[in-house]
This record gives structure tokens, sequence and C-alpha cells, in this order.
């Protein structure tokens, strides 16, 4: 008698088929109602205001390295309590909830606490969230408290984003009380800049003399390492004589004196500061970028020439090979490469971004256009970028 059960040998060979859920919704409310219910928890942590919270080991290990390392520690391994040290209660209830749920609310009362916390507890999702939330908010009244609090918890790509805010817009910058409450390392690093943005030499300057009378008593005796760094050759023999010249601090300060001195003799022509900064224009770090084109075949190359070395350089190459494209820079440091078409396929909606703050800086995909385009011209207008067909005509 023939079993009815056998499967047919026609369907033996057929590969076995893999279900994936969808989502991970369902298994982060169960979650929830676990942590919530108390339900099968083995694990309590303490701060240091000896409040506590319960959880589940297994759950923690799974998204925070540094719950793993304690919880395969043979000496903790045990425990059913554990201290947290140096990490805010609330803080830590909102990561712990951020593990069971994958959602979090950053805000400017709790983002500081958050990154205490992720630097000990190693969720580099929320690090850069928080980075993400704090790179949102600059504005001149808080960017150089920004910077500290990037360089201060290791986030590196906030830190240079910060920074370069600062120094595209010192000029609001300087007339907020964090300038004045900024360190003198902070201060020196910002003047010395080549990238620093201003409308004239003149107004670094007076920053410095800002600076330095906002708390006389202590910073007076380091104005002379201050104007070391303005470039004083770069103002003009009228404004040295009735502004620079005329302050009190600079009459009373041999030193400053000096430079004040050099710097006239500059304008004249009559001494050149040889290896020095105080007569070399500011300048953006500006470069040439030529990018993609037709060499063999279609090219991914991208090329920068700087004018300062006057050297070509290669630079990160394009994700795909595509030609009738167009560039555009946003913020000085954001490039966007815009549609364009490969030999044998319809025009792109693609766009690719290159960030030249990241190390190393890569190309990413990022939001498609709308449309289809190739021979476009592109442009920015407060920081929205344009997209426009070109009319060609072509001819036979």
């Amino acid at each position: 008698m023939q079993n009815t059960n056998q499967i047919p040998e026609s369907r033996k060979r057929k590969p076995a088929k893999t279900y994936e859920k969808s989502s991970f919704v369902d298994i982060y409310k169960g979650f929830q109602t676990l942590l919530k219910g108390e339900f099968f928890c083995d694990i309590k942590l303490k701060t240091d205001d000896k409040k506590i919270i319960t959880a589940h080991k297994v759950i923690l290990s799974a998204a925070s390295p540094y719950f793993r390392a304690i919880f395969t520690n043979r000496a903790e391994r045990n425990h059913d309590l554990v201290a947290i040290r140096c990490v805010d209660y609330t803080a830590l209830q909102l990561l712990i909830n951020f593990i069971y749920s994958g959602k979090i609310v950053i805000t400017n009362e709790n983002v500081q606490n958050l990154l205490t916390a992720v630097d000990i507890l190693e969720l580099k999702e929320v690090e850069d969230a928080c980075c993400d939330f704090l790179q949102s908010q600059l504005c001149p009244t808080n960017c150089i408290g920004i910077n500290a609090i990037a360089d201060l918890h290791g986030c590196t790509k906030l830190r240079k984003r910060s920074e370069l805010y600062i120094l595209q817009h010192f000029s609001d910058v300087i007339g907020g009380d964090e300038f004045l409450s900024s360190t003198f390392e902070q201060v020196m690093h910002l003047i010395s800049s080549d990238k620093l943005i201003v409308p004239s030499e003149e107004k670094v300057f007076e920053s410095v003399i800002t600076w330095v009378k906002h708390d006389l008593k202590s910073r007076e005796c380091i104005l002379p390492r201050l104007m070391e760094h303005v470039r004083l050759a770069l103002t003009s023999n009228d404004y040295i004589r009735k502004k620079v010249a005329k302050d009190t601090l600079i009459k009373n300060c041999l030193e400053c004196k000096r430079y004040v001195f050099e710097a006239l003799k500059t304008l004249k022509g009559e001494e050149l500061i040889t290896q020095s900064i105080r007569s070399r224009p500011r300048h953006e770090d500006k470069v040439i970028l030529v990018v993609g084109g037709i060499q063999t075949g279609l090219s991914k190359t991208l090329e920068y020439f700087d004018p300062m070395t006057e050297k070509w350089h290669f630079g990160p190459e394009l994700i795909t090979n595509h030609r009738r494209h167009s560039l555009v820079v946003i913020k000085d440091n954001l490039v966007f490469d815009v549609g364009g078409y490969e030999i044998g396929l319809s025009p792109f909606r693609c766009v690719h971004m290159l960030d030249i703050t990241e190390n190393p800086p890569h190309w990413q995909l990022t939001n498609d256009l709308l449309v289809e385009r190739q021979f476009l011209g592109v442009g920015v207008i407060n920081d929205n970028i344009y997209a426009a067909d070109q009319m060609i005509d072509m001819k036979i």
C-alpha cells in the first residue's frame, strides 16, 4: 500500500523557503510588556542616587557591549544587582526603554546626560542621534558649547561640523556670551585658522580686544599671544593708526606695538613678514573639483586642484560611471552630484553626496530626484538645491 505521507520525488528538490518577519514592532511590544510587568527580570541596575531599574540580562547584553562584558564576567555573572556609576538615572531609564522599544526622545535638557551615558553603555545609535540633534540646533549663541560637548565625548563628526559653523559665522558668534567665556586655547585656535570667514581682519582684532577686556585682570597678560595671530597687515594703514595703535591695551603692551609697527611697514612695502601668518590672506581651503567624464570609457574618478599648492590630487571615486550630470556645493562641505546618464540606460534620478568633513570622505546615495534628468543645471538658494533641464541644440 502506498504511503500517502511520502513527499513526491518531483517536490523534494525544490529549495527551502525562508520566511522573514517584516517588522520587529511585535517583538518590541513583547519586550516592553515583559519590562513593565517585571516578568522574568533577572538584573537590577542601581545608579549613584540609589534608584533601581529592573531589566533582563539577555536583552541588555544583545544591545550593549558594556552590559555583555559585565554579564559574561565571571565575577559578575551570578549577581542580580549592578551599580552603574556616573550615569544619570533619567538618562539610564531612557536608554533602557530605547533598548526595549527602539525609540528615544532627545531634548536640549537631556542630550548631555544621554551622551555621558552612551559613552559608558556603548550605544552607538543613540550617540549618533544625539549628535544629529545637536547639529540641528547649531546657532551663533550655542555653537561653541556644542563644539566643546563634541570634543568631550569624542564625537568627531559633530566637532568638525560645529567648528566649521563657528568659522563660517564668526562675526555673529563673537557677540555672544559663549565666546566671551571661551578659553584662551579656544580663541587662539579660531583666530589662527586660515578657514576663518570674516568681512575684514578688523573684526578679528576687535574680537580679541573684546574677549580680553571681558576679564581684563587675568587675560591682559596673554594679549600678545593672541595679537600674534591677528593679521593686521590685511587691514588698512588708516585703521591701524586710528583704531589699533590708539587702543589702551595696545599702547600699554610693548610686544603688541611691535606687531603694529611690523604691519605698517608691510603695508608700505618696506618689510615682508616671511614665514608668518600675519600678512597671509585667510582662505577657506577652496579647491576645484573635476568629477567623472569620458576617458577610454565613462569615468568614476574625482580629482581636485588646490590653488594654494597648485597641484592636482585624486579624491574618492563616484559610485557609478555616468556623464551629463551636474555638481553643486552646500555649506562649503557637502558636494552633490545630480542626475546624468550611463550609456545604454535611461537618464538618472539618483543624487550622490560627498561630505568632505568625514574621514575618509566617501560618496553616498541620498534622496532621488522626482524626475529623471540629464544635461541639467543646478543651483543653491538658502541651502535648497534647484535642478532645471538645459535646452540643448543638437545638430546632426
